[in-house]
């Protein structure tokens, strides 16, 4: 049984054919050519003129007949050959600055496809997988890096096998429908129902865009009907024809094709770069002869043919009236260049006199340039009254000429800027409205990246007119609000409990840690310890100058003790019952160390050892720490360490603003999602077991930011009281937080 295939496209109409236009091209071939296969083609033109269509329009008819009139070579096949001479001319497509042209084209023979494209048209294949359909994007690891004047610079080449379907689409198509949208479709409905399921959806948007799409998909025996009929087959189109005739009504495609000889197209799939000088060069002498054998026997056939139609007296006359205007245009060229010659060895002569006064020809020279121009004056003078008119009216007409000429310019280049403008509004409003788009479909990263790229351009719109400026601030006044949304940002009013000045004159406190129901406040150049009571009624001064200079600090889970990292890496234990501080004895498994952060999990003590990259657990003594063990497996870089956090997995966080997670010493992906503006120089972060989020602190944006454990943003607490917050602790439970700003702790609801 040989193999069928189903082809069906989709297309949809916009509202405003000047701003998005979308080509749709399917063509099979006749009975003696049932070997090239289907040739089609799906172009989407935005912002683009009626003339470029047509230039596209007619560049896709002429690919169409020239891949199908040419034949294969030993190393190129047809379609190769066709592509080669069509990007000679793509540059006709190219050369409207101010239009986005997004194409594919391409040839199925059987069961391998050929195409190429340029811009970024969406190109899929859903294969069967183990239980469900896999899918691959075509072009995600093409770099399309294409010349300017070149529309396509790479063709592609694979298989389809049984049970694939490849599918590709218009770019704007990828705004409603994403490809795992389009892959759940498919993998529940027929070809033809998909089709008429996605067509029925894009109508329905009514929108100004164009739409369009093809589906190949070659079933698997099962899937063919018992009955042995094939699907309705595709009408034969001209390559001339009209590609909107083509849309009117739904087709649904099958034919017969040569069974495919290979299994695997991941393994087939391969690129041939098409280059215009190293693939031409060995036909480019051939061809450029047989253009001129074509030429020369085009003109002898015509003029033969005029020989005979033409009279011998009047073709007589003809060639002497000819040769007799060739004598005297020689003879004119020649007068005049002698007498230019002439002129400017006479003007060189007089300038070299002017500027040396050689034998004191200075003054001959200004007396001869005077009287030269004196008598051109009297020749004027002398002239008809009608000469002189007939001179004033030259002069005036040039004048209108030269100023005809200035005045079109300018209007070209207005009616240009202006165009130009247009269409960088219209790009803006796109992005803003697929931004909206992606939203309905919960695709906040897309957005994101959208709404940034149309603030990007409304950076660059001129604001000469007051005209331009209200539109600048119209389009920034609307894209803030929706970013601030995306954002999360929220502007809290919080209470402080209290200012640490009125404990201790200049205090320099700027790390805040918890302890039961106590907050302390600690720095490393401020020797006193300040203890507040979270309700802020009570608060207690210690002194700890016998151990100074507490940099870090960790409260365990049973709160009845606090460590801190003082200088030189020694530990600290400041005991919630004795409320005394004492030393503590650790060991640490190298000698040179440079401990940058410390968290107590579980009873155990980690510390981030940046000098030697590495993570060390102690377990608890009598007097202290044991020597520890190095916990980290693998070569992660901790350098720029300035905070940890552990729920089981360890949460460091770098300078640079990077989150490193690691999971039992190995470490795992981990990327904030939807932040902005990214972290820049955060402080701290924490999280613990039992806690849903993590929380992280940073003072150049005075924010504390709030990420789910996945890394996606959650929300952004701020507050036009604070100036640099450099300590947070965070009460999960009672949807509570508190922050230290220059010597005052603060405290807000989170929800």
């Amino acid at each position: 049984m040989q193999d069928i295939l189903e082809l069906h496209e989709f297309f949809v109409e916009g509202g405003n054919q000047n701003r998005s236009h979308v080509l749709l091209h399917i063509s099979e071939p006749d009975v003696d050519e049932k070997n090239k296969g289907y040739f089609f083609a799906v172009c989407e033109i935005n912002n683009g003129s009626l003339e470029q269509i047509e230039h596209l329009q007619q560049m896709i008819d002429d690919l169409e007949s020239g891949y199908y009139e040419t034949e294969d070579e030993k190393d190129s096949n047809a379609f190769e050959l066709t592509l080669e001479f069509i990007n000679r001319r793509g540059h006709h497509v190219l050369e409207y600055k101010n239009a986005l042209t997004n194409c594919l084209v391409g040839v199925l023979r059987g069961h391998d496809i050929f195409f190429a494209y340029h811009g970024n048209p969406q190109v899929m294949l859903f294969y069967p997988g183990k239980e469900n359909l896999e899918e691959l994007d075509v072009l995600k690891d093409q770099t399309n890096e294409q010349p300017e004047n070149q529309l396509f610079s790479a063709m592609l080449q694979g298989t389809i096998n049984q049970g694939d379907y490849f599918y590709m689409a218009t770019p704007h198509v990828t705004d409603y429908f994403e490809s795992d949208r389009i892959k759940k479709i498919v993998s529940g409905r027929s070809i033809s129902q998909t089709t008429s399921h996605v067509q029925k959806v894009l109508e329905d948007l009514k929108t100004e865009m164009s739409f369009g799409g093809i589906f190949f998909h070659f079933p698997k025996p099962a899937e063919v009907p018992k009955t042995g009929k094939l699907p309705k087959t595709l009408d034969q189109a001209s390559s001339a024809s009209s590609i909107n005739e083509l849309l009117n009504k739904e087709k649904n495609t099958a034919t017969i094709l040569s069974p495919s000889l290979f299994s695997n197209w991941k393994n087939n799939w391969t690129e041939r770069r098409t280059n215009q000088e190293e693939k031409s060069k060995r036909r480019k002498n051939e061809k450029q002869l047989q253009d001129r054998q074509q030429a020369l026997l085009e003109s002898a056939r015509e003029t033969n043919h005029r020989v005979l139609e033409t009279k011998e007296s009047t073709l007589n006359i003809i060639l002497i009236g000819i040769g007799r205007a060739l004598v005297t245009g020689f003879l004119g060229l020649g007068r005049f260049l002698k007498n230019s010659g002439i002129f400017l060895g006479r003007s060189a002569i007089a300038l070299i006199l002017l500027i040396t006064n050689k034998d004191n020809k200075r003054g001959e020279v200004i007396k001869t340039i005077k009287n030269s121009f004196y008598n051109k004056i009297e020749q004027l003078g002398e002239l008809p009254l009608i000469s002189k008119l007939i001179m004033l009216l030259v002069i005036i007409l040039a004048l209108i000429f030269a100023g005809s000429l200035t005045y079109l310019k300018i209007k070209q280049n207005t009616e240009a800027k202006q165009v130009a403008y247009n269409n960088q509004i219209q790009n803006i409003t796109d992005k803003k409205n697929s931004a909206d788009a992606s939203l309905l479909y919960n695709d906040e990263n897309k957005a994101f990246t959208l709404l940034q790229e149309a603030k990007q351009i409304i950076s660059t719109l001129p604001q000469k007119s007051a005209t331009e400026k209200q539109q600048v601030q119209k389009f920034n006044s609307e894209i803030d609000a929706d970013l601030m949304k995306l954002r999360k940002i929220v502007t809290v009013k919080p209470t402080m409990i209290v200012d640490l000045q009125k404990m201790k004159t200049n205090p320099q406190a700027d790390k805040l840690v918890a302890l039961d129901n106590w907050l302390i406040a600690y720095g490393a150049n401020d020797n006193s310890l300040y203890r507040v009571k979270n309700d802020g009624q009570q608060t207690e001064l210690k002194d700890h100058t016998i151990i100074p200079h507490f940099y870090n600090a960790s409260t365990p889970k049973e709160q009845d003790l606090t460590i801190f990292l003082s200088g030189d890496n020694t530990i600290a234990e400041f005991i919630k019952d004795t409320n005394i501080f004492k030393n503590a004895d650790i060991v640490f498994p190298n000698n040179n160390t440079k401990i940058a952060a410390l968290f107590v999990y579980s009873r155990k003590l980690y510390l981030v050892d940046e000098f030697n990259n590495q993570i060390y657990k102690h377990s608890m003594t009598a007097t202290g720490f044991d020597k520890g063990v190095a916990w980290l497996k693998d070569k992660t870089d901790l350098k720029g360490a300035v905070s940890m956090a552990l729920d089981g997995d360890i949460f460091i966080l770098k300078k640079d603003g990077t989150i490193i997670k690691l999971t039992s010493g190995t470490k795992q992906n981990f990327d904030i999602q939807g932040l902005d503006p990214k972290l820049d120089n955060p402080l701290q972060i924490w999280t613990y077991n039992g806690i849903n989020n993590l929380y992280i602190l940073e003072p150049t944006n005075k924010r504390l930011v709030v990420l789910d454990k996945n890394g996606k943003l959650l929300k952004q607490y701020t507050a036009s009281e604070w100036k640099n917050p450099t300590g947070m602790v965070v009460d999960e439970a009672k949807k509570t937080a508190y922050v230290l700003d220059d010597n005052k702790i603060y405290k807000f609801s989170i929800n």
